[in-house]
């Protein structure tokens, strides 16, 4: 599993609902504090969906998004 990590919570919640949109199974999860970074929410998908995910990203262009973690 991947991890999308966001420095806002709402961009956070709005990527998720972005990606439910689109059919992609994903969740919302606490970010793991070993990440050390983030609003604490970050959204957790498939690591077979990435390169989706990256274009879903690169599209949206969310101003908080910190990057990609493998769960």
């Amino acid at each position: 599993d991947t991890l999308a990590v966001f420095r806002s919570r709402s961009e956070a919640l709005r990527f998720f609902s972005l990606l439910k949109s689109k059919r992609i199974a994903c969740t919302t999860v606490n970010t793991p504090q070993r990440i050390g970074v983030g609003c604490g929410v970050s959204v957790v998908f498939s690591s077979s969906v990435l390169s989706e995910v990256k274009r879903l990203i690169s599209s949206s262009s969310p101003s908080s998004f910190v990057g990609f973690y493998r769960k």
